[in-house]
């Protein structure tokens, strides 16, 4: 009897050492608060989507300093329609972390914290969308194009500028909001500035003849659009006048090759200042 009581006691004491030395469970990993942090991971969680690049990089405020642009070429289009959804169920989980709600503006889809209100503040804005175009270089499937404008690294004020610049539009009772389904058929071109919006850009092109600028344009039933490429050749009352010498297919900030098309020798385009980029 004294063996099976020692025996017990021993059993319990080292099954209470035993509990007393477990590891507690990893904590959980902190959520992402910034939506460009998340979307990067999101990225490279895939072969197929780490395997693309930045495009549309700015030189220039405030597109240098808020907005990131991203295209991949996509396995298939079940695939970009996969990725679609999960990157917009991952916008409005990082907006949800942030307390706030996504409003959709012409520019797309923007995280607000007092959405519809005067207080109400921007947080970022997401933008993915996918072209069935480029056959020749994405035969898989068609390119997606993930947008984000986002920067938690400086003052309010600056921010709201920033943003505003590119296509925040703060609430009043005349702003229209979009439906969720005109957002979805939202092409991937670049967006335009701001209306009336005088950029740092704009400033540059219109005091730097010479400097090598571009212009996109799309038409209706032109489903690349085309860019002109040409130097200042001079700036009158916030006009530019540009020796266009090259005429490309697409956008050139996102198209994934340059296919000039034919263009005249020498042709002059001539332009609001607001009109043309910097481009290389």
């Amino acid at each position: 009897m004294y063996n099976t009581l020692f025996t017990r006691v021993s059993l319990a004491a080292v099954i209470a050492v035993l509990a007393g030395c477990s590891s507690p469970p990893p904590p959980k990993p902190a959520p992402d608060y910034s939506f460009k942090t998340a979307a990067k991971k999101f990225i490279a969680a895939d072969s197929a989507r780490k395997n693309g690049v930045v495009v549309d990089k700015g030189l220039f405020y405030p597109k240098e300093t808020f907005s990131y642009s991203y295209r991949y070429c996509s396995n298939s289009a079940q695939q970009a329609q996969h990725d679609i959804e999960q990157f917009n169920q991952l916008a409005t989980k990082t907006c949800a972390i942030n307390k706030g709600s996504m409003v959709n503006l012409d520019s797309g889809t923007w995280c607000v914290q007092h959405p519809n209100t005067d207080q109400e503040t921007p947080l970022f804005a997401a933008r993915i969308s996918s072209i069935d175009l480029w056959a020749d270089i994405c035969s898989d499937g068609p390119f997606v194009t993930m947008r984000i404008i986002e920067n938690r690294d400086i003052p309010q004020t600056a921010w709201i500028d920033g943003a505003t610049l590119l296509g925040y539009q703060p609430y009043s009772v005349h702003r229209r909001l979009m439906s969720t389904k005109a957002i979805e058929h939202l092409d991937d071109v670049t967006p335009p500035p701001a209306e009336e919006a005088w950029t740092e850009e704009t400033a540059f092109i219109a005091t730097h003849v010479g400097e090598t600028v571009c212009m996109y344009k799309k038409s209706q039933n032109d489903a690349y659009g085309v860019t002109y490429k040409g130097t200042i050749e001079s700036v009158k009352d916030g006009r530019v006048r540009v020796l266009a010498t090259r005429k490309i297919k697409g956008d050139v900030r996102i198209a994934p090759v340059s296919t000039p098309l034919p263009w005249h020798k020498k042709a002059f385009i001539e332009a609001d200042a607001k009109s043309w980029f910097i481009c290389q």
